[in-house]
């Protein structure tokens, strides 16, 4: 049987004919991009995103797709919302998560995330919106394998009055928004979050998130990182989403929630490198 197996597989391919895998591994599942604020109520994703999805295809992931909120978004490769920085970031939400329902949950399959900023509160509040059934969301939880959060604001930002609109007074610390947040049954540590793999980076050098709210700080996640002040590199909240390999290697701090201890290196990766290896690896670290 053996024998014939094998000579059935030759022929197929002297035919041009693939012979099917033993085991076909998966597609590795697409990885939506999710950018942050911005009070003009619109970004270049390309120009955002850039070093993340060039750094993404280098390690052989083709399913990459950046998140178009904003009515003045553009160069992005899906458009989810209509939004100004006067919608609420809930909504924002609500139309994240029902796209991501429509598009890959209702058919059986997996998205993981990487969000910078007020990015990683959308996809938050996607995710804990449709476990809750909340009014306008998704009714059930989204298939969401992995996120990640660079600069996000958990805890709320520094300078309240930096800018002045809904979305920008949400992510104020003590705001309602932040308040519910935070709410004991919305924490990461409960069932709705269960199944999908929680990863926050947060920097010191952070002038608009401090690495406090950056790793939320004092409430559950996965696997936090912070990056410590750096002679070399300035991990600034935009350079955050920028910086990939190839250069200095960084000073950082590790968490993994089944360790319970943090771990020191001066030989750390860059941000990019954290954001592709906190999807990749799992549970293998």
């Amino acid at each position: 049987m053996k024998l014939r197996t094998t000579l059935l597989a030759t022929a197929l391919v002297a035919a041009g004919m693939a012979a099917p895998a033993q085991a076909s591994a998966a597609a590795a599942p697409t990885v939506y991009f999710v950018h942050g604020y911005n009070d003009s109520g619109g970004s270049d994703c390309e120009s955002l995103w850039a070093n993340a999805v060039d750094h993404f295809k280098k390690q052989g992931r083709e399913s990459l797709k950046t998140v178009a909120y904003y009515q003045g978004d553009t160069k992005c490769d899906v458009d989810v919302a209509n939004a100004t920085t006067g919608t609420r970031i809930k909504h924002v939400a609500a139309a994240f998560a029902n796209y991501v329902y429509d598009h890959h949950t209702s058919k059986g399959e997996s998205i993981e995330i990487v969000a910078h900023s007020m990015g990683g509160l959308v996809s938050r509040v996607a995710m804990l919106g449709s476990a809750k059934g909340w009014e306008g969301f998704p009714k059930g939880k989204l298939k969401v394998s992995d996120i990640v959060t660079l600069a996000t604001p958990h805890q709320g930002i520094i300078d309240k009055d930096k800018y002045d609109s809904t979305q920008w007074d949400s992510m104020v610390p003590g705001s309602t928004f932040m308040d519910v947040l935070h709410e004991p049954a919305n924490r990461l540590d409960q069932d709705w979050a269960a199944g999908t793999d929680w990863s926050f980076a947060g920097s010191d050098e952070d002038k608009t998130v401090n690495y406090d709210s950056g790793i939320d700080k004092g409430y559950h996640a996965d696997h936090k990182y912070r990056y410590l002040p750096d002679a070399d590199y300035d991990i600034s909240h935009t350079n955050i989403r920028l910086l990939g390999p190839g250069r200095a290697k960084f000073n950082l701090r590790y968490w993994h929630s089944s360790e319970d201890e943090p771990h020191d290196t001066t030989n750390g990766w860059a941000p990019l490198e954290t954001a592709y290896n906190a999807l990749d690896r799992n549970d293998d670290w």
